[in-house]
């Protein structure tokens, strides 16, 4: 493995509560000490913002542990979308990976190495976008015997990226929503995507109509337009702690299972084998995941028969 190991990003603004456990877990992983730490902190937009961001703030002052603790201070609001890419494409004018986490995950203590472990393993293969350190609730049998495995998903819960691949996507607004658009157009690729997972083309619809950009989303339906894959973890090395309605994408939960939900806690002398597809009976168990009732398809079908009418429900 190189000795140079991916910086991690974290883009931050006022949670300090979430920020501050997310830091002190990543702390406890094996290569931390190793591991140049880089702190995108956006400028509070609302008033209410301001005591989170100044105790991030203090508390940055005091991180120590890592190789190195660099802040991307902004001077003005530039809201998640452009905070997160401007800063991966500051790092990348300097590293050829790096790892970009939320900042409400916690870590299992080798989420750094399998992560490292994961870059070397497939940074010759060109169907592998991303190396996703999250793994859904599922049971996976135990008759699977791998590390890890190949899937066309996504998750942006603690992730890595190579900057040859991650340079080839497009973001700017007008490239994003256009080639949204194009592609629930397409009925044959719909179907195609909808067969993989039932939440991807409701996902893209809603981003089509509230015209915003879902990073997760995009990413999902350009590995599939790409044929391209992610590398999951068979056990999650991230815990999410998001859901209690502070942040922007996730709402509030009565039952928070993702808050509860199992870590990796085994030996870290594993290797990662290098895979070359994805596997039917984990791709049948995340479909069975993703799976809507009958009531959501006739729902869906609906949203899409009045989206190429030209009609458009801004608020879904």
């Amino acid at each position: 493995m190189n000795k140079l190991y991916a910086p991690l990003l974290i883009p931050t603004l006022n949670r300090f509560d979430h920020f501050s456990s997310c830091v002190n877990s990543l702390l406890q992983c094996e290569l931390s000490s190793e591991t140049d730490l880089y702190i995108a902190l956006d400028y509070p937009l609302k008033e209410q913002h301001y005591d989170g961001y100044n105790k991030i703030k203090g508390f940055i002052e005091k991180i120590d542990g890592f190789k190195s603790v660099n802040v991307l201070q902004r001077e003005h609001n530039y809201g998640a979308h452009q905070n997160i890419h401007e800063a991966i494409d500051f790092l990348f004018q300097k590293y050829e990976t790096l790892i970009l986490t939320e900042d409400d995950n916690v870590f299992s203590t080798d989420f750094l190495l399998f992560m490292n472990k994961s870059f070397e393993t497939y940074k010759d293969s060109l169907d592998v976008f991303s190396v996703c350190g999250y793994n859904y609730p599922v049971e996976i049998p135990k008759s699977y015997e791998n590390e890890v495995y190949l899937w066309t998903g996504y998750s942006a819960w603690g992730v890595g990226f190579w900057r040859s691949k991650f340079v080839n996507v497009n973001w700017t607004e007008e490239t994003v929503h256009s080639d949204v658009k194009t592609f629930l157009h397409d009925y044959r690729k719909v179907v195609q995507l909808d067969k993989i997972a039932n939440n991807y083309v409701p996902a893209l619809l809603h981003m089509h109509n509230i015209q915003k950009i879902h990073g997760d989303t995009y990413i999902c339906m350009y590995q599939f337009l790409n044929k391209m894959v992610s590398v999951f973890p068979v056990i999650s090395r991230v815990r999410n702690m998001g859901h209690d309605g502070s942040g922007i994408n996730c709402g509030t939960m009565e039952d928070d299972f993702f808050s509860v939900q199992e870590i990796y806690t085994g030996t870290h002398t594993y290797k990662i084998p290098k895979l070359n597809s994805t596997n039917s009976i984990i791709n049948k168990i995340l479909y069975n995941h993703f799976k809507t009732d009958w009531n959501s398809k006739m729902k869906l079908i609906i949203k899409l028969i009045l989206f190429r009418l030209g009609f458009t429900n801004n608020k879904q």
